[in-house]
């Protein structure tokens, strides 16, 4: 039986990233995005004032990870992904929510995003970012990044 978006959405749970979360974290990353931030980094970043990760658990097993970096008024979103057998069911959304209502005095956020990404470049269009600039050679193996930017007024 296939579950709507909102059964799926409803049994989430959005919480602050933990130790114990962190290698589930690490394989999320390799599986989906081909490279990781690393469990030392992610450990290291635990206890930080300015970085944050929230992870999105149904039954108690980590299916995304949102991170950012935030500075005053402005953030940065580090390293955003859901399972694909999660995706499209509200979970990113969700996620993507965490920082706005963690940072309510937000007024920009930017992120980079590979071309070839069209799946988060629709959802990242769909939130309202638009294009700003490229980075070249950007990820290790040499993919450009579309750097992307969306201003709360």
């Amino acid at each position: 039986m296939c579950q709507t978006t909102y059964e799926v959405k409803s049994m989430v749970k959005i919480s602050p990233l933990t130790k114990a979360d962190i290698k589930a974290v690490v394989l999320l990353e390799e599986a989906f995005l081909k490279e990781t931030l690393g469990e030392e980094l992610l450990e290291s970043e635990l206890n930080s004032n300015i970085t944050k990760f929230y992870v999105a658990k149904i039954d108690n097993k980590v299916v995304g990870y949102i991170g950012r970096y935030a500075y005053l008024d402005e953030a940065e979103i580090l390293n955003f992904v859901v399972d694909e057998k999660y995706q499209r069911k509200g979970i990113g959304q969700s996620l993507f929510d965490q920082i706005k209502k963690d940072l309510p005095t937000l007024k920009r956020i930017t992120l980079e995003v590979r071309p070839s990404n069209a799946k988060a470049i629709n959802f990242y269009t769909k939130n309202g970012f638009q294009n700003i600039s490229i980075r070249k050679n950007y990820y290790q193996n040499g993919e450009d990044a579309l750097v992307l930017m969306k201003e709360y007024l």
